[in-house]
C-alpha cells in the first residue's frame, strides 16, 4: 500500500540521520560506487529556479541529456571468442520476425554482459547491458517518444539497472537514451498521452524524469529541481515530496511545468484515517446494495479523500436518473452504466484532458465556471463535483485513486470482494449464454450472437451497429476471450468478468491490443428470461 510506502521513506530519513548516509541528491547507487561503465552527461537549460515548492504552476530546470550510450556495426557478426547467454526473437523493426537480441558474454570482460542486435541479418553490438549475475536481462519491444524502441534492462547492483533504448524506427538501429540510475520504467507522468521515462533510486527516494524535447533528450532531477528530501510517485500518478520529516506537497507534472496541489503534514499524508479514507464493512455494504438496485454491478470508490473524508452516504441520485451518488463530506461522486457527460454545447465547455494508465480524465463544465471530472472504467462511468472551495487538481487526485469496490480493505481488515457463485443448475446455464455470447464475438458471428442477448438490449441497438459490434474489423481482429463466474445478485441474475481480445497481424506486443491489458475487462449481466417445459433455465446477456 502506498502508507507503507510513505512511511518507509519517513524510516529511511531517521536511518540516514543516525548512520549518515544520506546520498546526494540524484545519485543513484550504481552512480555512489561507480559500478556503471556510462555516467550522466547534462548541460542546462535556462529555466525558472526559483523555489518551485510553492504552490501554482512552476517552470522545471529541464537538462540537455546526451548520454544515449552506442551502437557499433559489427560486419562480420559476434566473434568466436564471444560466449552466447541467450537468444530472444522480437517482432519488430521490418515485422519480418528476424529481429532478434543476443546476450553475450566478451572474454576480455569478467563484470558485465554485452548485448548485440540482430536485424534483418545485420549484426550489431549495443555494449554493456548488466552485471554478471544471476539476475534475469530483461528484453522487450515498445513506442517510446514516437518511435519504435527495443528496450533492454538489466542489474547493475543490489539497488540499480542499466537501461539502454534503441530507435529502430527506420529499419537502421540507433541509439536514443541510456539510464544508468536507479530503476527506469516508461509511464505518462505529465499524463498528456504520451509516456516519458522515470527512474527512482536511492534509500531515500528520488525521482528523474527523461523526455524528448524538440528533438533531443531532456532530464529533470526532480528531488533537486523541487527542493525536496524525497520524491516518490504515487499510485495515483501524483508525484509527493517530503520536506524534512515534517511535510509532504502534492503535485502534478504537466508538460508546462509542475502544479503543486495540496500540502499536508507527514503524518496527515501516511495517516489511514486523514488523506486515505477508511470503509468499514457498513459502507461497503451500503454502497452494493444502493449499487445492485440501479444495476450498476461495477461500482468503484476512491482510496484517497481531500481530508477527513471518513464518512460515505450512498444513495440513487434525485436528478440523474440510474446513477448512483456517493456523496463524501468534501466531495460527491456520481457512478452510472450510461455516459455522465454534458452534451448541450451551448451549457457547458471542454477543458483539458489527462490521461492515466486504463482511463482518460476529461474536465467539463459550464462556460461562467465550476464543472466535473469525468472518467469511465470498464462499464461504470464516473464524475466528480464539490461545492466547497477546492479546485479540480484536488478532485482529479480523488478520481485517480478509484478502485473497486470489491478491491476495498474494511477496518476490521477484511477485503471487499465477494465469494464466487456457487455451481447450481441455473448457474451453468447462465455461464452457457455468457459462453456463448463471447464465443460468437470471438468468431465475429452476429447470427449466433445475437441468439444469447436479451431482446430489450437488441431493441435497443441500431441494427448495423449490433452487426459490426460482433464482426468488428480484419485488424485488429477479434481473437479469444476470458470468462470468470463473478456473484450471483439474485435468483434471476449472475454477472461474469469478460475479458475480450483483438489481435494486429503481425504487429509488436507494443501495440495496442496484442495482447493488451485490457483492464479488469467488461462486467456482463446474464438474466434468466423463462423457462423450457423440462424446467431448464432460459438465461440470456444483457451486456
Amino acid at each position: 500500500m502506498t502508507v507503507k510506502l510513505l512511511s518507509a521513506v519517513t524510516a529511511a530519513f531517521l536511518l540516514s540521520a543516525a548512520c549518515g548516509s544520506f546520498a546526494e541528491g540524484g545519485k543513484s547507487a550504481a552512480a555512489e560506487n561507480n559500478a556503471n561503465p556510462v555516467s550522466a552527461q547534462t548541460a542546462p537549460i535556462a529555466a525558472n529556479t526559483a523555489d518551485i515548492s510553492d504552490i501554482g504552476l512552476r517552470e522545471l530546470p529541464w537538462q540537455t541529456y546526451t548520454n544515449r550510450g552506442d551502437v557499433r556495426l559489427l560486419p562480420d557478426g559476434l566473434g568466436p571468442d564471444h560466449r552466447l547467454v541467450k537468444e530472444v526473437p522480437l517482432i519488430a523493426g521490418t515485422g519480418s520476425g528476424k529481429t532478434k537480441v543476443i546476450l553475450y558474454e566478451r572474454s576480455d570482460d569478467s563484470f558485465y554482459v554485452h548485448a548485440a542486435l540482430e536485424l534483418d541479418g545485420i549484426t550489431y553490438d549495443l555494449g554493456a547491458v548488466a552485471g554478471l549475475s544471476d539476475e534475469p536481462v530483461q528484453i522487450q519491444d515498445l513506442f517510446l517518444f514516437g518511435k519504435e524502441t527495443i528496450q533492454i534492462k538489466g542489474a547493475v547492483g543490489a539497488a540499480a539497472s542499466m537501461t539502454r533504448y534503441i530507435d529502430i524506427s527506420d529499419g537502421v538501429p540507433k541509439p536514443l537514451l541510456l539510464v544508468d540510475e536507479g530503476h527506469a520504467s516508461e509511464y505518462d507522468i505529465d499524463h498528456d498521452g504520451q509516456e516519458e521515462v522515470i527512474a527512482s533510486s536511492g534509500t531515500i527516494p528520488g525521482l528523474s524524469v527523461y523526455r524528448l524535447k524538440d528533438g533531443h533528450i531532456e532530464r529533470c532531477q526532480l528531488n533537486e529541481a523541487l527542493r525536496a528530501d524525497a520524491v516518490i510517485l504515487t499510485r495515483e500518478g501524483a508525484i509527493a515530496a517530503y520536506f524534512g520529516q515534517e511535510r509532504v506537497k502534492l503535485y502534478w507534472l504537466k508538460a508546462e511545468g509542475i502544479l503543486s496541489f495540496a500540502t499536508y503534514s507527514a503524518e496527515e499524508f501516511e495517516s489511514d484515517r486523514f488523506v486515505t479514507i477508511p470503509y468499514t464493512p457498513g459502507d461497503v455494504k451500503q454502497i452494493r446494495e444502493q449499487a445492485d438496485r440501479l444495476r450498476l454491478f461495477d461500482p468503484y470508490v476512491p482510496r484517497q479523500g481531500i481530508a477527513t473524508d471518513y464518512s460515505v452516504e450512498a444513495a440513487a441520485a434525485m436528478n440523474r436518473e440510474g446513477t448512483l451518488k456517493l456523496t463524501y463530506p468534501h466531495f460527491a461522486i456520481y457512478e452510472s452504466r450510461a455516459d455522465l457527460r454534458l452534451h448541450e454545447e451551448d451549457q457547458s465547455v471542454t477543458g483539458e484532458k489527462r490521461y492515466f494508465p486504463g482511463f482518460t480524465a476529461e474536465w467539463i463544465g459550464p462556460a461562467e465556471g465550476g464543472g466535473e471530472w469525468y472518467v469511465q472504467r470498464g462499464s461504470t462511468y464516473m464524475s466528480i463535483i464539490t461545492a466547497k472551495p477546492f479546485d479540480k487538481e484536488q478532485l482529479l487526485y480523488v478520481l485517480a485513486s478509484m478502485i473497486p469496490l470489491e478491491e476495498v480493505k474494511t477496518s476490521d481488515g477484511m477485503t471487499a470482494a465477494l465469494p464466487s457463485p456457487p455451481v447450481t443448475r441455473d448457474y451453468l446455464f447462465a455461464l452457457q449464454a455468457a459462453n456463448e455470447f463471447a464465443a460468437a464475438w470471438a468468431h465475429r458471428d452476429p447470427d449466433s450472437g445475437l441468439k444469447w442477448v436479451t431482446d430489450e438490449w437488441k431493441a435497443g441497438q441500431d441494427p448495423l451497429a449490433l452487426d459490426a459490434y460482433f464482426r468488428g474489423t480484419s485488424s485488429p481482429q477479434h481473437m479469444t476471450f476470458e470468462l470468470s463466474g463473478k456473484r450471483r445478485v439474485d435468483d434471476r441474475t449472475y454477472l461474469f468478468e469478460l475479458r475480450l481480445y483483438e489481435y494486429y497481424t503481425g504487429q509488436p506486443d507494443y501495440v495496442l491490443g496484442f495482447p493488451a491489458d485490457y483492464g479488469r475487462g467488461l462486467i456482463i449481466e446474464v438474466v434468466k428470461q423463462g423457462e423450457t417445459e423440462w424446467g431448464e433455465g432460459i438465461w440470456r446477456v444483457n451486456p
